[in-house]
């Protein structure tokens, strides 16, 4: 990674710490008050989302999802000590086996999905981060996926307070490896995603099927929290069929 690169990310960092984080921790706080709680999340990069539901709840069970291989072994390394935190180098989608990983010159923004060469909004952020958009992808390579549909088979009998999905455009994909049969009631209270409004891949016009796909299950939208910085937010979904 190059120098520009990371004083960027640092930028972003300091920026999510002041202007995101906290509107999140306060949804958090005021909707998860047990003693202790578990959560799925999936697109785990650096940690960021592991450090922000220890802040809320130091005994917090979580089992992250990381396909970009050193981050996995960053994330392993970081967190080995920890018996309430399981790493697993694996992608998420609506298939089991293996798709095509693109890692990005900024690793937050690594992605399945394939790049919109003709996308104005990719062109200016290549320029931010000092590249061309044809070299804004440094690697690729292919990653084992999963449903998380059997995940959860896997794991019977056990409740998830949130499911945090940051994907990069793969969103609706992970959703359909999600939902099985439509009257089964998941043991997931809230589904937390990140929503882009840019068109940098060309799958990301993909906000109504999602929408679509989530209040099909039960899910209803009960908070929307955007960023700092960008075109984009968290929209937070609530299970209306557990309770």
């Amino acid at each position: 990674m190059g120098l520009r690169t990371s004083i960027i990310q640092k930028l972003i960092h300091i920026n999510e710490a002041i202007f995101f984080y906290p509107k999140l921790k306060k949804f958090y706080k005021e909707n998860l008050k047990k003693e202790n709680i578990s959560i799925l999340d999936v697109g785990a990069n650096k940690g960021q989302s592991i450090e922000f539901f220890l802040k809320i709840n130091p005994q917090a069970i979580i089992n992250s999802f990381e396909p970009n291989k050193k981050l996995f072994i960053l994330l392993q390394n970081k967190y080995k000590t920890s018996t309430n935190i399981t790493i697993h180098n694996l992608g998420l989608s609506s298939i089991k086996g293996e798709l095509l990983f693109h890692e990005n010159v900024m690793d937050e923004t690594s992605t399945f999905e394939e790049l919109n060469l003709d996308s104005k909004y990719l062109e200016k952020k290549a320029k931010v981060l000092g590249v061309s958009k044809e070299n804004i992808i440094v690697a690729n390579y292919k990653v084992n996926v999963i449903r998380l549909a059997d995940f959860l088979k896997e794991n019977q009998n056990k409740d998830y307070d949130v499911l945090k999905i940051d994907v990069e455009g793969h969103e609706l994909q992970c959703l359909q490896g999600l939902f099985g049969e439509e009257n089964s009631v998941l043991p997931i209270r809230y589904i937390q995603l990140e929503s882009h409004y840019d068109d940098m891949y060309l799958s990301n016009n993909q906000h109504q099927d999602i929408e679509t796909i989530l209040n099909k299950n039960g899910f209803e939208q009960v908070a929307k929290i955007k960023h700092g910085f960008g075109d984009f937010a968290e929209i937070i979904y609530e299970n209306k069929k557990s309770k």
